[in-house]
């Protein structure tokens, strides 16, 4: 049987499915498999307010959603205002609504009708690359960062998807000096 590793009862789940019987299912499922489902939010503006009062570690996101807003411009907010995974749940799967999604930078993309495997999987991927980013910014609130000669000192680009850096210089935006990273 599949279960979250390391304390499952901690990962929060926020499940954004306006078809009821699929949000029940999805639910029932989750909680077998040993997570938190805090919410579950029916159209895009719902998924938003949910997301700041219950701090979900995961969002699993419908695209087509009740309301005047759908998931991927949900996510869109989410992904800026909080920062949080997610993962989009969708019977649909043509080049437009792909691109889109590619565009928000989600943790998954998974065809209904969804397979416990490929659930599960997901989200402890989506946890996995939260953790690792979470651990590197950490690291360089306190690491030292390259300073310009005029001692300014330099954000550094990291890609939580790719897991490195992403700059490879900077131009200092006091005086123009080009600075080499790392």
């Amino acid at each position: 049987m599949l279960k979250s590793p390391a304390n499952p009862a901690e990962k929060r789940i926020l499940i954004v499915e306006d078809e009821g019987l699929v949000a029940m299912t999805l639910e029932e499922t989750l909680r077998r498999i040993g997570y938190l489902v805090v919410g579950i939010a029916l159209s895009g503006e719902e998924a938003i307010t949910l997301t700041g009062e219950q701090h979900p570690d995961v969002i699993l996101m419908d695209i087509r959603l009740q309301g005047g807003m759908d998931g991927i411009e949900a996510a869109q907010k989410i992904k800026g205002q909080f920062g949080t995974p997610i993962i989009f749940l969708t019977a649909y799967s043509d080049d437009e609504t792909i691109r889109r999604v590619v565009m928000t930078e989600s943790s998954g993309y998974l065809v209904k009708p969804i397979n416990t495997r490929e659930l599960f999987a997901g989200i402890e991927s989506a946890l996995y690359k939260k953790r690792r980013f979470d651990r590197f910014m950490e690291q360089q609130a306190t690491a030292s960062r390259p300073v310009c000669p005029c001692g300014t000192p330099m954000i550094q680009a990291f890609s939580p998807e790719k897991g490195e850096m992403i700059a490879v210089g900077w131009v200092c935006p006091k005086c123009h000096h080009f600075v080499q990273g790392n």
